[in-house]
């Protein structure tokens, strides 16, 4: 007997990084969101800042706002045809990092401030997430030491969440770790997200943050998903809904 032929195949891995065109690579990013953005002069130095992502025009210009950075900055790194690494974060479908690699085209002072970088010819897509994603709005509380923040939990899988608060309040390093309690307003259950903070980005004046569970955060995560369920525009508890 064949032993080999026994075995079951096992399904090809769902492929994690895709190339795109330069162009379509703008649709996966959302106006006013936070990017990573690093200069890189022909000497070989560096600058890392952040900038929010503004939109492209039919010219295949896109526009990024101006970093607060010192006048030797801007004048040793701003300089026309420097190569700029972007990467930014796409929330469509299984949420992805997009990579490119683009040039300074304009540095604009006035009447506003703007970074101008012609479209890049393609981008990377490096899928973030391998699990099904719930998208939500529940409320929840983050333990501070001396308060209890108020968030919003924006979406769950069984690995982790993101959840979002006004931009005044404390901000979370990578890798802090925090428990987000979420509670069933009409049974009084809590569920006790715990796990580390993953990435940040900022949006339309709210900090936005993402966090994957550790085993306690991702067994109470399967307590809330069995009680959730689909009311027909997000999720929401099974006690919540309204037939």
């Amino acid at each position: 007997m064949n032993t080999n032929s026994a075995q079951a195949k096992k399904p090809p891995a769902k492929p994690k990084e895709r190339i795109i065109m330069g162009l379509q690579a703008m649709d996966f990013i959302q106006h006013g969101t936070e990017a990573s953005l690093e200069i890189v002069t022909p000497l070989g130095l560096r600058l890392n800042f952040k900038a929010n992502f503004i939109g492209f025009d039919d010219q295949q210009h896109i526009f990024f706002t101006m970093p607060r950075l010192s006048k030797n900055d801007y004048e040793e790194f701003f300089m026309q045809g420097f190569n700029v690494d972007i990467e930014g974060i796409s929330e469509q479908g299984e949420g992805a990092l997009v990579r490119f690699r683009t040039r300074i085209e304009h540095v604009v002072f006035r009447p506003i401030q703007l970074l101008v970088f012609p479209v890049p010819q393609q981008a990377k897509l490096v899928l973030l997430r391998n699990e099904v994603r719930y998208e939500l709005r529940l409320p929840g509380d983050i333990q501070m030491s001396n308060r209890k923040l108020r968030v919003i939990l924006t979406d769950v899988s069984s690995a982790g969440c993101g959840f979002s608060f006004d931009a005044i309040s404390p901000e979370f390093d990578v890798d802090t770790k925090i428990v987000l309690e979420v509670v069933n307003s009409t049974s009084g259950d809590t569920y006790a997200l715990s796990g580390a903070v993953k990435n940040c980005r900022k949006k339309r004046g709210k900090q936005n943050y993402g966090m994957v569970f550790d085993e306690p955060g991702k067994a109470n995560c399967r307590r809330l998903l069995s009680n959730l369920i689909y009311d027909g525009t997000k999720y929401v508890f099974k006690s919540d809904r309204r037939d």
